[in-house]
């Protein structure tokens, strides 16, 4: 009856974390074409400040997909860790069966494979955009200070 409900729970966790992987890395794709859009035209101070906000989402984008790797990460150690104790009790106190200690460190494992490294991998995607803000200021050169309805050359 455990298993069931545990494969279930960890379904609804694998999709859940999917979701909002995808839907991070669909948005940095937006931000990013928006960002190229306005990068590619002269802009006013107003298309200057909404380009500062899009750099800010990305940037937060990224910072926020970088704390969840930190997190993927302790939990994946923490899975291992889990089943080398219980290799180390099974040895010491005898608790399972070598075939139930063998079917909970496959299913422990499977856990890790299929949904922590997949994780990672989707979130350092995502956290690979940190730093753009330099990259786009870099492309950017303003030489005065504007008024409100100015164009700059870029």
């Amino acid at each position: 009856m455990v298993v069931p409900i545990l494969l279930i729970l960890i379904s609804f966790l694998f999709i859940l974390m999917w979701a909002w992987i995808i839907s991070i890395f669909a948005a940095n794709l937006g931000i990013s074409k928006k960002i190229d859009e306005l990068i590619n035209q002269p802009l006013t101070v107003e298309q200057k400040q909404e380009l500062d906000d899009l750099q800010l989402d990305l940037d937060i984008n990224a910072y926020r997909a970088c704390n969840a790797k930190r997190v993927v990460l302790i939990f994946s150690f923490l899975y291992v860790i889990a089943a080398l104790v219980l290799i180390w009790v099974n040895n010491r106190y005898g608790l399972y069966t070598y075939d139930g200690l063998l079917s909970t460190i496959k299913l422990t494992m499977l856990i890790v494979i299929l949904f922590f490294v997949p994780s990672y991998i989707g979130l350092e995607l995502i956290s690979n955009t940190q730093g753009a803000s330099d990259n786009i200021g870099a492309r950017l050169k303003f030489t005065q200070e504007l008024k409100p309805g100015e164009e700059v050359e870029v």
